[in-house]
């Protein structure tokens, strides 16, 4: 097992490396990755779950542009940004993945599990529609003990959570907690819905060169101002605490 370099920025262990190197490590050693998104990343001020659920993920990419720009500034040194797509389009073809031939999927609605199955098929991955769960958004925590059921039943070797970065890093934690068999956790976010054609595409030119958000305020211009307020947050937060977690405090007292 290589010895992957690491950044510790805002008290979270990121990964600096290149996605085949994080897919190829990750399948040897298991646990859980997580691939928090910029917006996702401001939450780590104000929820003590989420907080936890990121110091212990066992791989945490960095899928965020602006992260990597905001620590080559503060720190001098250079992030490798590893998307949440790139990440899944590597363990996809990764050989030792696709032998296992096993992998649970969470997802968000019937219709993402739909897509998932017919996009996996066409691309000669195995898709048995046993092996997907839709986790309802407004009771997750009802529906946990039927989760685990479902996947203790199937036994995968991988669990991939296709869900709203914020929320699949917390289940990633839970899941690892209480499983018996000790799957491998893939937390990536809306990279499938990329994928399967829910969400809009991203060119390969754009997603080689770091451009997919820039792609993405394209094809949503009305996202332009949350996102710069997402931008200036997040700069705040690196410039002033750098490598070390934030305090947890209230969200209300930033307003």
């Amino acid at each position: 097992m290589t010895i992957l370099a690491r950044e510790r920025i805002l008290g979270v262990s990121f990964f600096n490396g290149t996605a085949s190197a994080a897919v190829e490590d990750f399948l040897q050693a298991g646990g859980v990755l997580v691939a928090p998104a910029s917006p996702a990343l401001i939450n780590l001020k104000y929820d003590s779950d989420y907080r936890r659920a990121l110091q212990t993920a066992d791989v945490a990419l960095p899928d965020s542009t602006l992260l990597a720009v905001l620590w080559r500034i503060v720190s001098g040194r250079r992030l490798r940004k590893i998307s949440g797509l790139s990440y899944l389009k590597t363990l996809l073809g990764h050989d030792r993945f696709r032998e296992r031939a096993n992998a649970f999927w969470l997802v968000s609605s019937e219709t993402a599990r739909e897509n998932a199955i017919r996009w996996l098929r066409e691309n000669g991955l195995q898709a048995d529609p046993q092996n997907f769960y839709v986790v309802h958004a407004a009771s997750p925590e009802a529906e946990r003990y039927e989760l685990l059921t479902r996947i203790e039943g199937r036994r995968p070797r991988d669990v991939i959570i296709a869900m709203g970065s914020g929320k699949q890093e917390k289940l990633g934690m839970y899941l690892r907690e209480y499983l018996v068999d000790r799957p491998n956790i893939h937390c990536i976010g809306a990279a499938l819905g990329f994928l399967t054609g829910e969400e809009d595409p991203i060119p390969d030119w754009a997603e080689r060169h770091g451009l997919g958000w820039f792609w993405r305020l394209l094809s949503q211009p009305r996202m332009l101002l949350p996102r710069l307020g997402i931008a200036c947050a997040l700069a705040g937060m690196i410039f002033k605490y750098r490598s070390e977690m934030p305090p947890l405090r209230d969200r209300w007292e930033d307003i």
